[in-house]
Parts: structure tokens; C-alpha cells; sequence
């Protein structure tokens, strides 16, 4: 390999080695956010530094993370924002990634993000510790469905159709939201890109219900809110899941994508995860006719009935 030195940032051999690099990451929004953080950081050296990647040093990658953070850095690990200190530390794990590869192949005797976070931890961002995931086997991904269908705001055959189609496709979060009327015109299961997937009778039964219950609107989209008829967003999966998990008892912070690999794995050790049918669902959990309960306050809004969503169980009155 040629001496990438001889022209910083846009040579054919840097380029050559990223486009490499991006090729050992399995997921294309990864290497969509990792090339963006990576390209950021070539910029920042190139225009403040006179270097390139290969070139950086530990002091480089402190003096980039201080100035993506207002110079703030002289903060403790307790006291800086933990929403701006997460954030720069998934960049970090970017370029970490990056030059971790350069020292695989031979590039470079040393990480320089890992000299970084050895000589200030602070500033270099080091990520915080993650909260283990909870133990989920089959019974309690069957509970999540039966939580999802008792949902106050996404319920139904809605809440049970997606969280359904997550547990049995496996599928992440943003694939399930952006699921079209089109891949469900084959009966017995759904389209996904050129091929056609079988779906458990169980969760066909839920599409088959929710469809039945989808308000007329001209979205080509699966899921739309039952009241306000708009596409759903990957936040309400994501909102849906965690009171559907915390209901059935795993406790706060679960997210759909710890249920779709939780349900991968059961698959792959050959495990059987046993959802109620849609008939079974409707006697075990019937679904609220109501979108805010008085025990989930930051879900409702009293201007949203303006908005023609209103809450179906009355909000307890204020005793004076």
C-alpha cells in the first residue's frame, strides 16, 4: 500500500482504507453514522491540525472532543451533562472503531482514542457503563404481547400487530414502522424487499384485525395512530415497547430492539415463543376503548383533545 501521507484526507489509499474499514460493519446505519463521525473528525484535523486520520494523535482527539462540548471539559464524570457526554462518546467508539482496524491491519502501532481516554477520561468521553438487559425468554415476550394489546394509547390489535411482527421477524424497529399495505398483499405472511416472509397464524390474525380497524386514510403505511390518522414514528414502537415491557413486569428502559434479538436468540437455540391467538388475546387482555389512564400522566396532554384525540378514561378530578 502506498504512503497515504502524500495528500491528506482525500488520498486513494485512505479512501481505499475506510471504504474497508466500512465493509467489517454489518449494519448500513452503522456505517452511514460511523462515516459521517469519521469524516467530522478528518475534516476537524485537516482544517485545524494540517494532518490526516493516520497521522492523529491523543492530544488531537481531546482537543476535538473539548470543542465539541464548549470547552466544558473540565467537568467530572458526575457532574457533565450525561445527554452531551453519551453523545460524544458514541462518536468516539466511531473513530475507536476506525482506528482499531488501522492496528489489525498494521497501519498504526497504537489506538489513538485509546491514548486519549487513558490520559483524560473525561474529556475523551469514555461511554457510560449499560444497564444489563432483562432476562427475556418466551413467557415474557408472550406477556409483552399481552401488554402491548392492553395498551391505553397504541392497544389493540395495533399494539399486538406490531410488537408481533417485531418477536417473529426479528426485524429492527425502523423496518417494522415503514411496512407498507403493499407487502402485506400476498395472504399468509409479508414482503420483505424480494422476498416473501411466512408469518405465525397468530400474528396474521392481529394484522388481520388491525387492518379491519385501520382508520380510511390515503397512507400507504401498515400503522398509522388510530385517532390522529399519521404515519407512527420509531419513537411510539419504542414508547410502546417499554410500557408493554414494564407492565409485564421486566422492569423500565426495555427497547424493541432488546425484544427482536431476545427473540432471535430463542429462535436460534431453538426455543418456541407461543403468542395467543388473536381470539385467545381479546378474552386475556381486552383492549382499553380508552388513550390515557390515570397512572401514565406523560402520555396525555389536555390540548390534544383540540386535536380530536380524547382521553377515554376521565382523568381522576382534583380533590380541594
Amino acid at each position: 500500500m502506498a504512503d497515504p501521507s502524500r495528500s491528506p484526507v482525500t488520498t486513494a489509499d485512505l479512501v481505499r482504507l475506510v471504504s474497508a474499514w466500512l465493509t467489517t460493519l454489518a449494519s448500513h446505519h452503522t456505517r452511514d453514522r460511523y462515516s459521517r463521525d469519521l469524516h467530522a473528525l478528518a475534516t476537524w484535523l485537516y482544517l485545524h491540525r494540517q494532518r490526516h486520520l493516520l497521522d492523529a494523535r491523543a492530544e488531537d482527539v481531546l482537543d476535538y472532543c473539548r470543542s465539541l462540548t464548549g470547552h466544558r471539559h473540565d467537568l467530572t464524570a458526575e457532574e457533565h451533562p450525561v445527554r452531551r457526554r453519551n453523545t460524544i462518546a458514541t462518536t468516539a467508539t466511531a473513530w475507536s472503531s476506525f482506528y482499531r482496524h488501522c492496528t489489525s491491519t498494521g497501519l498504526l502501532a497504537d489506538n489513538p482514542v485509546r491514548q486519549a481516554r487513558a490520559l483524560d477520561a473525561v474529556a475523551a468521553y469514555v461511554p457510560h457503563p449499560r444497564r444489563r438487559p432483562p432476562v427475556l425468554d418466551a413467557a415474557a415476550l408472550r406477556a409483552v404481547v399481552v401488554q402491548a394489546h392492553r395498551d391505553p394509547w397504541l392497544g389493540g390489535p395495533l399494539g399486538a400487530s406490531m410488537l408481533g411482527l417485531l418477536l417473529s421477524l426479528h426485524w429492527r424497529p425502523e423496518r417494522i414502522i415503514t411496512a407498507t399495505l403493499r407487502d402485506l398483499r400476498r395472504r399468509g405472511g409479508i414482503r420483505d424487499r424480494s422476498r416473501f416472509v411466512p408469518l405465525p397464524e397468530p400474528v396474521l390474525g392481529y394484522l388481520a384485525a388491525w387492518l379491519a380497524e385501520r382508520p380510511e386514510t390515503d397512507q400507504r403505511r401498515v400503522f398509522v395512530h388510530p385517532v390522529q390518522p399519521r404515519p407512527l414514528a420509531v419513537i411510539d414502537l419504542a414508547r410502546l415497547a417499554a410500557r408493554s415491557a414494564h407492565r409485564a413486569g421486566l422492569g423500565p428502559g426495555t427497547t424493541p430492539s432488546q425484544l427482536s434479538h431476545a427473540a432471535g436468540t430463542l429462535v436460534a437455540e431453538g426455543a418456541r415463543i407461543s403468542l395467543p391467538s388473536w381470539e385467545e388475546l381479546r378474552e386475556m387482555a381486552p383492549a382499553p376503548r380508552q388513550l390515557a389512564l390515570p397512572d401514565d400522566p406523560d402520555g396525555y396532554h389536555p390540548d390534544w383533545q383540540e386535536l380530536g384525540q380524547q382521553a377515554l378514561i376521565p382523568r381522576p378530578a382534583k380533590e380541594f
